[in-house]
């Protein structure tokens, strides 16, 4: 079995020089224990090769050190389109969320003048209602004061139907009377 130690990063590039590292005067061991963006992750491997050839790869003493990631390292290509798709994203969700603002807002002002109409046409039927209201009462007063007026002509008319009544009656007294008491020779 082999055994190789592994240094991962997120943006990393595997690369297989270790004497750059030397050159640098750290050690790969020492790098991963300092930073904590490193995982050291060791993985045991069985050759398969005996199966294919019946040879084996000769194996090294030495576990084969992966290149820590230099200040230059290349990030994937679909990476920068992923975020460049999510950053258009991103500017459409804007561009809609102006839209349906703009939206609103005209809608709004639309329901503004409508319920200004509406209030305006409720304010005149008010008016005109006050104003059948006082005219129903002008109305109303004149009713009452035309009834009462009848009433005293009706009630002058009963008193003077009494007064004829009543000089009906002195009549029908007289003539009965007159019919009562002969009748005297015209002198």
């Amino acid at each position: 079995m082999e055994v190789e130690e592994i240094y991962k990063h997120q943006e990393v590039k595997m690369q297989a020089p270790a004497f750059k590292d030397k050159k640098r005067g750290i050690s790969a061991k020492n790098q991963g224990a300092h930073d904590p963006d490193y995982e050291n992750i060791t993985l045991a491997f069985r050759h398969q090769d005996h199966a294919k050839g019946g040879h084996s790869r000769p194996t090294s003493q030495v576990p084969a050190q992966c290149r820590p990631p230099s200040d230059s390292t290349q990030v994937p290509r679909w990476l920068y389109r992923a975020i460049l798709s999510l950053y258009i994203l991103l500017a459409l969700a804007f561009v809609l969320c102006i839209i349906l603002s703009a939206f609103i807002m005209i809608k709004n002002a639309e329901m503004s003048k409508q319920l200004l109409g509406f209030k305006t046409e409720l304010w005149n039927v008010s008016n005109s209602m006050q104003a059948f209201e006082e005219r129903q009462k002008e109305v109303w007063k004149s009713v009452q004061g035309n009834i009462t007026t009848v009433r005293s002509k009706v009630e002058k008319l009963e008193m003077q139907l009494a007064g004829i009544r009543n000089v009906d009656n002195k009549v029908q007294k007289i003539l009965e009377l007159l019919q009562t008491k002969p009748q005297s020779p015209p002198q």
